[in-house]
């Protein structure tokens, strides 16, 4: 399986919060206001409590999705070289264990 889009357009990327709003070129922005509020949501509890302290949590979350048995291959998005490196890296997370509860059941992002 491939994962494309794995930080769930941008919401695991961990830079957006609860009543923000996206240009109206930007692709997020067809979604609603409702949508964000709603991933949100679903996000914090995951940051609050499975990311590791000292994590942030796109690279948990690419992490999270390279350890999960069914994918093959992640295909995340980048702005910069600097998120080039970043994606790369959490390949070799260690915080991420084969055995992670959360690779066993599905997160209704999206």
């Amino acid at each position: 399986m491939l994962a494309r889009v794995p930080l769930a357009s941008g919401t695991l990327g961990g830079k957006y919060c609860p009543g923000m709003q996206f240009p109206d070129r930007d692709l997020r922005s067809t979604r609603g206001k409702d949508a964000l509020e709603k991933d949100l949501q679903v996000a914090d509890p995951i940051k609050q409590t499975e990311v590791p302290e000292g994590m942030d949590m796109a690279s948990w979350a690419l992490g999270w999705c390279l350890k999960h048995p069914a994918v093959s291959c992640v295909i995340p998005g980048c702005k910069s070289a600097e998120h080039v490196v970043a994606n790369a890296k959490t390949a070799e997370l260690p915080e991420v264990d084969d055995d992670h509860p959360l690779a066993r059941k599905e997160t209704p992002l999206g």
